[in-house]
């Protein structure tokens, strides 16, 4: 059976039975119709199981993005804007495309793609392996350009559709969290100047429109740049704060949820303990070998 090793190296396939070398053409990143940053994020997940296996990549790309006014229409935006698939060639004409799973039930089909939504569970056993592809990845963008003359610590804090939400309560950095993140972020960098990346009013965020100042209800494309471009950022429990993480060249400041950290990241206290997911917590299972995942596991966004 065609398995995945967990002790996979940038030497590439490792295990792999001369029948499965043969009948694997390569991945794809395709199904997914949720946010952008996590559409992203999913595609560099698995341009990175690509870049370490040596697997090929082929590029599919993005058909619909929730949060626009035009779903394809700005999926075409995102599409443009972050350039994933340049150099990358597309699924050939006529090739099949099949699961991970069904790829795994000793596939003896013509040479054939695997097409997965995301490829976060190898992802978050390579971590480390992120800071070389999103150096690549930064010479690709497309976005609006952003500089600030002052060290600037940008702060993201999720609001939009997590607000008086029961089912996503665990993505929301309540005021006083973030209050408390800032504190410790300028303790660290004193007199920097600290704006906050968010949707709503500036009297949303008590006492942070105190010393803060606000860019709220931007353009998204704008709001990610200048994520990237800060000096420093801090984290809100999203996949568009992880890719801006991902490709900032600042100080990045995580806070904990089910994407791991980068080793280079500051890692924020736990806001409170009653959170559900540890971001280890895909670690913790003793698997002999880790096989391309199905869509069965982790509800990764």
């Amino acid at each position: 059976m065609f398995l995945f090793k967990r002790n996979f190296t940038q030497r590439g396939m490792q295990n792999f039975s001369a029948h499965a070398k043969k009948s694997l053409l390569g991945i794809t990143c395709v199904g997914k119709q949720d946010g952008g940053g996590a559409q992203v994020h999913a595609v560099m997940s698995a341009l990175l199981f690509s870049r370490v296996t040596g697997i090929p990549y082929f590029h599919s790309p993005f058909r619909r993005v929730e949060h626009g006014r035009d779903a394809e229409a700005f999926a075409a935006e995102w599409e443009a804007a972050f350039n994933l698939g340049f150099s990358k060639p597309c699924v050939p004409h006529g090739v099949p495309t099949i699961s991970a799973g069904a790829f795994n039930q000793e596939y003896r089909g013509v040479p054939a793609v695997v097409a997965e939504q995301h490829f976060h569970n190898f992802a978050e056993r390579h971590l480390g392996m992120y800071p070389a592809l999103a150096e690549e990845l930064r010479a690709r963008l497309l976005l609006p350009q952003r500089t600030f003359e002052r060290p600037t610590i940008a702060v993201h804090i999720r609001r939009g559709d997590v607000v008086g939400n029961p089912a996503a309560a665990q993505r929301l950095t309540s005021n006083a969290t973030a209050l408390d993140n800032i504190k410790r972020v300028l303790a660290d960098r004193p007199g920097h100047r600290v704006v906050v990346f968010s949707q709503g009013e500036p009297s949303d965020f008590g006492t942070l429109a105190e010393f803060c100042e606000f860019e709220l209800n931007s353009d998204i494309f704008a709001t990610v740049s200048g994520m990237i471009a800060a000096d420093c950022l801090i984290m809100a429990k999203s996949s568009l704060s992880y890719v801006a993480g991902l490709l900032s060249k600042g100080a990045v400041y995580y806070e904990p949820f089910w994407h791991g950290p980068i080793p280079s990241w500051h890692v924020l206290p736990r806001a409170g303990a009653a959170h559900a997911r540890s971001p280890v917590s895909f670690a913790a299972p003793a698997l002999t070998a880790l096989r391309l995942r199905s869509r069965r596991s982790k509800p990764w966004d």
